[in-house]
């Protein structure tokens, strides 16, 4: 089968591209993402999703596996730019020194040369330390900061269940470790079963059912 090569906006009704975006930003949240261009066999058709394979890094092509009604239909290589608001460091640190407030700086920026996945927000970053020494202006992901994880394993939890239009928050017990944006298990008195959900915050999870 050929390969099929698309700009940005080629597909009627996004097809593979708006999957890819969509996935790029249920990755790493809150951000803006430009499809350069795809390479790809898989043609244009309702409900096809996208997922990143695993140790994809901004600033080089993105492998993506394509499904559509839950079924593998093939793969894609993207090149994906992001941009969006991320902390960087205001001054040069050391390593292992604790990061203040005074050292962060938050700006709309290109994000690259990073593996795909959320950009700590300046709260988790501030009060963290260094992994190792950083340069002025740099990014500060969990790459080179020691966030602490939003939720730990055995965490007492404010679990919020959404079922259609229905909203339903109550306490729950953390099965898994994990910062903001990250999926895990979750146990609620009303539940006889361990419930997935992802981190919005510092002790809550989110359950879409």
């Amino acid at each position: 089968m050929a390969v099929i090569l698309l700009a940005l906006g080629t597909l009627a009704g996004g097809g593979v591209t708006t999957a890819i975006e969509r996935a790029v930003v249920a990755r790493m949240g809150d951000v803006e993402v430009v499809v350069r261009e795809v390479s790809t066999s898989v043609a244009d058709q309702s409900g096809l999703a996208a997922s990143i394979e695993p140790g994809a890094r901004l600033g080089r092509p993105i492998r993506f596996i394509l499904t559509a009604g839950g079924r593998r239909v093939g793969s894609a290589v993207a090149r994906v730019e992001v941009f969006g608001r991320a902390p960087r460091a205001r001054r040069a640190l050391a390593r292992d020194e604790e990061i203040g407030a005074a050292d962060v700086e938050v700006e709309r920026v290109p994000i690259t040369n990073v593996l795909l996945r959320r950009i700590p927000d300046a709260s988790e970053v501030i009060g963290a330390r260094a992994r190792r020494d950083i340069a002025a202006g740099e990014l500060l992901t969990d790459a080179v900061v020691a966030v602490p994880p939003a939720v730990k394993s055995g965490d007492e939890v404010q679990v919020t269940v959404t079922v259609g239009a229905v909203q339903v928050t109550g306490p729950g017990r953390a099965s898994g470790s994990g910062h903001v944006g990250d999926t895990i298990r979750v146990s609620t008195p009303s539940s006889r079963r361990l419930l997935t959900g992802r981190i919005v915050g510092r002790g809550a999870v989110e359950v879409a059912r």
